[in-house]
């Protein structure tokens, strides 16, 4: 049986935390809840949290309201 591992909204790149929790939620359940193999997952996790860290390098911003 596969266990997903818990993350809470800390968790979430700046860039979605920033945008509200309800992006946190979405964007931490897509990792918890569609990708059950959990080196995946973390890989997964890990670009796209260095994704988003580049973005904001950038100085991009987001608004997902």
């Amino acid at each position: 049986m596969n266990r997903l591992a818990a993350i809470t909204a800390s968790h979430a790149p700046a860039l979605i935390a920033a945008s509200g929790p309800r992006a946190s939620c979405r964007f931490l359940e897509f990792f918890t809840a569609q990708i059950r193999n959990p080196h995946t997952r973390r890989a997964y996790a890990r670009a796209a949290a260095e994704f988003f860290a580049w973005l904001a390098a950038k100085g991009v911003t987001v608004d997902f309201h």
